[in-house]
């Protein structure tokens, strides 16, 4: 039975409540569940008319697991941007939150990329992101695209393929997987005449692991990257990477591109 504070309602039987598909995942807070434990529930959950739960997920799942009183309330709010709007208030969304959402949805360009997300989980979501639309370098755009369910891949084989030498050059060369690491290596792999083999020679050669160290800048990165594969080739050889070092000291790429895996505005 729920008993009555103002506005406030006190259950023990959670039975009653439902969860919204759509709504964000639920994970494990180790912290908010020590929280609850020692102190109870401070700030009711909010729910729909039919007691749909639209915010405080992990509240009531952690109320239900230790059997404690659930403060909610009755919100007016309905639909999914109303949710994204209430959460965001409490603990902001974050784009793992929109992906999952549209994934429930059943999109699925976002079905596909939640699992990609999961099977390389230690590549930069920044950097998965905009390779996945197609961009050279990391774009608010593609972000933005992921959070109005707008996200769509540019050519998913080329990009699975791009992650699976990724993941060969990782383990070859014992390279960090930081932010910007990933998306320097995008830029390499869709140049025409790039060669993993002979990358990860030269990564090892010249001990790029230890140069790359601490830095998060991905044009750094290629600019280290670039250098590394073309030592010991001849400027204008068959195999040497041609480009162009500029005023800030990044580089621009001018061998031939591969534009199954980039979109044509998105070159730099």
């Amino acid at each position: 039975m729920n008993k009555v504070y103002g506005e406030i309602y006190l259950a023990s039987e959670y039975d009653q409540f439902k969860l919204i598909k759509g709504n964000r995942k639920i994970s494990c807070n180790a912290k908010l569940e020590k929280s609850i434990k020692e102190k109870g529930i401070l700030r009711p959950i909010a729910v729909t008319s039919n007691m749909e739960i639209i915010d405080g997920q992990h509240r009531y799942m952690i109320a239900q697991k230790y059997n404690i009183p659930l403060p909610y309330y009755m919100s007016s709010s309905k639909n999914i941007d109303d949710i994204i709007d209430l959460n965001n208030a409490s603990h902001k969304w974050t784009i793992e939150d929109y992906v999952h959402k549209y994934k429930e949805d059943g999109l699925v360009d976002y079905i596909r990329l939640e699992q990609l997300i999961k099977q390389y989980n230690y590549v930069s979501l920044g950097d998965l992101c905009s390779a996945a639309e197609g961009y050279l370098n990391n774009s608010h755009k593609s972000l933005n695209n992921i959070k109005e369910g707008k996200f769509k891949f540019y050519n998913y084989i080329e990009l699975t393929n791009c992650l699976g030498e990724f993941e060969e050059f990782i383990y070859q060369t014992q390279v960090r997987s930081t932010a910007g690491v990933f998306n320097a290596f995008f830029n390499m792999y869709i140049i025409k005449k790039f060669a993993l083999e002979n990358f990860v020679k030269r990564i090892n050669m010249k001990d790029v692991k230890r140069k790359i160290i601490g830095i998060r800048d991905s044009r750094k990165i290629l600019k280290e990257f670039v250098e590394a594969y073309n030592y010991n080739l001849t400027e204008g050889s068959k195999n040497y990477i041609e480009y162009k070092l500029n005023k800030d000291r990044s580089v621009t790429i001018l061998s031939e591109r591969n534009f199954q895996s980039i979109q044509l505005d998105s070159q730099s």
